[in-house]
């Protein structure tokens, strides 16, 4: 019996990912736990495996579609089921419709049944641009029928359209069945702003590119960010007394390293701001799973240093390293994205002094660290140059309070100012 592959729910929020590419075709054999397609998230482009051993026996779905998660996208079947799938049609018990999946040469061009041809013709509905559903890739009449509906609209589109002045019912019936973002609406203002707009080619946003926008949308409505400048001078000669100490292994630390040690050191005596709340549930975690934000060509990613708070510096730089080559690979899996639980963030490689992070959702809190510079300051009760550091920590206030967070952020303050605490904490 085929066993169908359904795009995989890669996290709480996400309601749609991109199908990016096949890596099986129909016919070809796979391995339970090889990689079978690609798939575009908010966050990155993923290697999704296989479920199950077997041969491809249909895809469902194109490359470049947006596809409803836990949606099936293919079909695998036993190899000893492959050559005999049409024969035991005629063994097939009573009132029991078995189906033969649709050669390759018929998945080249649009498969619909009869009824769902005469609805799209009713219409005036193009089936090339159709998801099937049905089975062997087929475009059923419920696929036609969800093109007909009208476009779902979120509450922060609908606010957003009206104070910008935009039809938002004209522009659900541009994108009929599909769930009208804040982002869309923005590109509609610039499109009506662009000069000669008539004769402008518009640039709608990516999937990826809308769902970042509508999910840092929500987490900026519920955020409060707490900003201190620290004197980051022993982290500065710890972190070079540390490059020294590594160098005959060929691993150079970072400050993202030590502010990763440190950051997993401060969770573990502040729980409250180490989980996760979808809006619903809170859930605190014992351990610390740090996501790291990284840029990207296609946007930022947020890969997790696993059980940050039982490593040591050498442990920490190895994985970042890691994690950074998979990153600049497209060699991420589902699982080097899931199961975090706070972010750091750290954009003192682009200068930047001070900035205000945004959360992650559904974590419930971002650490943002800036540049290290060198300034004048009172030390010692003297007048002298040190090397400074803005923090900032944005939470979930819907959870935390300001006077835990603050109590938070002074911990993490002391122990870049006193990083030997790194050693025997």
């Amino acid at each position: 019996m085929p066993t169908q592959v359904l795009m995989p729910p890669l996290s709480q929020t996400l309601e749609t990912l991109v199908l990016v590419e096949w890596l099986k075709q129909s016919g070809q054999p796979v391995t339970k736990g090889e990689p079978l397609f690609l798939v575009e998230s908010d966050k990155a482009t993923l290697e999704v495996e296989a479920p199950v051993s077997g041969v491809v026996s249909a895809l469902l779905v194109e490359p470049g579609t947006e596809v409803r998660v836990k949606t099936p996208i293919a079909l695998i079947v036993q190899p000893e089921e492959a050559p005999t799938l049409a024969p035991a049609l005629a063994t097939a018990s009573p009132g029991r419709r078995v189906l033969e999946p649709l050669p390759p040469e018929r998945l080249q061009r649009v498969v619909a049944s009869p009824r769902a041809r005469a609805q799209a013709r009713a219409a005036a509905i193009d089936l090339a641009a159709l998801t099937p559903t049905g089975p062997g890739g087929m475009i059923v009449a419920r696929d036609v029928a969800a093109a007909q509906l009208p476009a779902r609209i979120s509450p922060l589109a609908r606010r957003t359209a009206a104070a910008e002045g935009i039809d938002v019912d004209t522009l659900a019936k541009a994108h009929p069945g599909r769930r009208i973002l804040r982002a869309d609406v923005l590109s509609e203002v610039e499109a009506a702003n662009t000069p000669n707009a008539d004769a402008a080619v518009g640039q709608p946003l990516s999937p990826l590119r809308q769902t970042i926008a509508e999910r840092l949308s929500r987490s900026a409505a519920v955020a409060v960010t707490l900003s201190c400048e620290v004197d980051a001078t022993e982290l500065v000669a710890l972190r070079q007394q540390a490059i020294l100490d590594l160098a005959a292994e060929k691993v150079r630390p970072t400050f993202t390293d030590f502010f990763a040690l440190i950051v997993a050191r401060c969770l573990l005596r502040s729980p409250g701001i180490n989980g996760t709340f979808d809006g619903v549930r809170l859930n605190l975690c014992e351990e610390v799973q740090l996501s790291l934000a990284i840029d990207t060509p296609r946007g930022l990613v947020t890969p997790v240093l696993r059980n940050s708070d039982l490593a040591n510096l050498r442990t920490v730089a190895a994985r970042r390293i890691a994690l950074l080559e998979a990153v600049a690979q497209q060699r991420l899996t589902p699982a080097d994205l899931a199961g975090g639980t706070f972010t750091l963030t750290n954009l003192g490689r682009q200068r930047v002094d001070a900035f205000t992070p945004l959360i992650n959702p559904p974590q419930i809190g971002v650490l943002g660290t800036g540049r290290i510079r060198p300034a004048p300051a009172v030390h010692a009760g003297q007048l002298a140059v040190r090397q400074r550091l803005v923090l900032s920590l944005t939470f979930d206030h819907r959870v935390i309070d300001g006077a835990p967070a603050a109590r938070f952020l002074e911990e993490v303050a002391t122990w870049i100012e006193e990083p030997h605490r790194i050693w025997y904490g």
